[in-house]
């Protein structure tokens, strides 16, 4: 992986820790949240947002983050839609250009790639 794509990566994983953070902070502060689960949510984002994580496998984890926290939607769905439109803007960008071109056996790896990936968000 290149220098660029881990540094994004790296950004990435940083905002989604530091959003954490403060829904953590307000709810312990607040008390709608113990510091027990503050601890068992702050094990888990740990576990699966290690340092060094490339971008691929970060976000292949954040949707899976509120799985069992659901307070941490806050944070995940907001990074989560944007990649979606980013990567939904890319693969109509490029099935444009495919169908102008007349390919249409690429254009349908292009979508089945898409499909996948969509799954595996999901």
């Amino acid at each position: 992986m290149d220098e660029a794509q881990q540094n994004k990566a790296e950004e990435l994983r940083s905002r989604v820790q530091q959003s954490i953070v403060s829904i953590i902070t307000a709810r312990v502060k607040d008390g709608s949240m113990s510091e027990a689960r503050a601890r068992q949510i702050a094990e888990l984002v740990l576990e699966k947002l290690p340092e060094g994580i490339n971008y691929q496998q970060l976000i292949e984890v954040l949707p899976t983050l509120d799985d069992h926290f659901e307070e941490l939607s806050t944070a995940v769905m907001p990074i989560m839609i944007e990649y979606e439109r980013k990567l939904q803007a890319a693969v109509d960008k490029k099935i444009g250009e495919l169908l102008s071109q007349g390919n249409l056996d690429a254009l349908l790896d292009v979508t089945n790639k898409a499909l996948e990936m969509q799954k595996r968000l999901s």
